[in-house]
């Protein structure tokens, strides 16, 4: 398998720091197993206030790991696409598997 170039794995760096942060993770979590939600909604189930919310949301928007949509005054989020809802998948059942294992 040809190794891929350095803008690529760059940006590929990007997106796994931004997921790798466990708040951002837990988001991206609850979206996988609920879908599009509103900054209040991801507020509410994390524990964090809208602020600190809307500003982690930034952050994986930039990555390109979820998608933000209108919806009147509402923004609502989503995971960007399969590929992030794989990646999510893949990550939170290996961190299942390596737990049950020790």
């Amino acid at each position: 398998m040809p190794g891929r170039d350095d803008a690529t794995i760059e940006r590929a760096a990007g997106m796994l720091r931004a997921a790798g942060d466990p708040a951002r993770l837990r988001i991206l979590a609850i979206l996988l197993a609920h879908g599009e939600l509103a900054v209040s909604d991801l507020a509410e189930a994390t524990g964090a206030d809208a602020s600190t919310t809307s500003h982690r949301l930034r952050v994986l928007l930039n990555e390109s790991l979820v998608t933000r949509r209108a919806d009147g005054r509402s923004r609502l989020y989503a995971l960007a696409d399969r590929h992030v809802r794989t990646l999510v998948e893949n990550t939170l059942d290996h961190a299942d598997r390596s737990i049950s294992l020790h």
